[in-house]
């Protein structure tokens, strides 16, 4: 009885006595009764949940790209942001699609690491271009240089490297959850809240939770341009290169391990969430954990077109996915277009307001 006497009501936190007659463990403070098994489980939940999350990714061992005649590769640096990217050795003029910087120095390719798999470009240039210019038609009050196709078109296709982690992990969670519910009986209005304590787990496996491994990249363009469809990935090959720059990474498997982390238990977390969708008012999150061991990672390329364009001393940096064309970026509002805008807004309003007035004077 010891035991039993130490639990606590989940709802107001109150001690709990047992009930020899209801078999039932009651809250005083309350009024509400729990089943000594329902309170076990709770209480082993709880204290599971409670436990820190336990991540194990194996070790990456990188490989070393070894040219085998699918095409010339060229070095290219930029002495403004310090980017290394590689490329076919036939391109043209090259555009740093980091900083926007026009002077790139080509330098004869160097041995550089091999990623495993490359997600191919599905959205050419001309259509890059046209879903960008379909979201600057969503934008309002946008400068005028954001709709220059000269300025368009210096976009540049690029692979970015991405760390992409699989796991089969084991999730659990406990929820606070409400449900409303309203009535009148003709005199006075009534609101009925009641409260649960929600405990979900089960198995889940992840494929290709990806992780930007460039330094370079702002992680909030290149999430906001996901999602990618890893089932095109295909084995590298460098043929793939063609037209197009690559990076490779600088933000190690280990370093990444972190972010990977934090992926995978958000999106266990809003599984299990999405469970009770619809049958409760409210449901927030109150402790969640997640475990598995044999993650693997994997190194990858993944196509996206870059476009910087300065406005007002600020450069703008915009991604666009390339495969779906999904663009990522913030644009800038004109302060003169603005100001034009609600200055029209005005003048039609106030001669509508003044023909009113002359109508309304001249008809009494």
């Amino acid at each position: 009885m010891a035991e039993i006497r130490n639990f606590k009501c989940p709802c107001c936190g109150a001690a709990l006595v047992f009930d020899g007659v209801s078999q039932t463990l009651d809250c005083s403070s309350c009024g509400n009764s729990f089943e000594v098994e329902t309170l076990k489980q709770l209480d082993e939940c709880t204290g599971e949940t409670a436990k820190e999350s336990k991540f194990d990714w194996e070790h990456y061992e990188p490989r070393s790209y070894e040219p085998d005649g699918e095409i010339d590769l060229a070095s290219y640096s930029c002495p403004s942001c310090g980017a290394e990217i590689a490329g076919d050795n036939n391109l043209g003029a090259t555009i740093c699609p980091y900083c926007g910087n026009s002077t790139i120095v080509k330098r004869n390719f160097e041995g550089t690491l091999r990623p495993d798999y490359i997600i191919p470009f599905k959205t050419d240039k001309n259509g890059a271009m046209r879903a960008f210019e379909n979201a600057c038609a969503n934008a309002p009050f946008l400068p005028k240089e954001f709709k220059d196709k000269r300025v368009v078109e210096k976009m540049t296709g690029v692979y970015v490297p991405y760390w992409m982690f699989d796991c089969d992990c084991e999730a659990s969670a406990v929820f606070n959850a409400t449900r409303v519910s309203a009535w009148s009986d003709g005199r006075f209005d009534y609101i009925k809240t009641d409260f649960y304590k929600l405990i979900r787990a089960g198995n889940i496996g992840f494929t290709n939770v990806p992780v930007d491994a460039s330094s370079k990249t702002d992680n909030r363009y290149m999430e906001g341009a996901e999602p990618f469809d890893c089932g095109a990935a295909v084995d590298f090959n460098a043929g793939y290169l063609s037209g197009y720059l690559a990076d490779r990474y600088d933000v190690s498997a280990d370093d990444s391990i972190e972010r990977a982390n934090e992926r995978v238990k958000n999106t266990a977390a809003s599984i299990l969430n999405s469970t009770a969708a619809g049958l409760y008012a409210t449901v927030i999150p109150e402790s969640s954990r997640v475990s598995f061991s044999g993650g693997k990672i994997r190194y990858s390329l993944l196509p996206v077109w870059m476009l910087n364009i300065k406005y007002m001393d600020k450069m703008y940096k915009y991604v666009i996915n390339g495969q779906t064309g999904k663009v990522s970026g913030e644009f800038p509002t004109s302060k003169t277009k603005k100001a034009r805008f609600f200055a029209a807004v005005f003048g039609v309003t106030f001669a509508v307001c003044a023909a009113c007035v002359w109508a309304f004077t001249n008809f009494m």
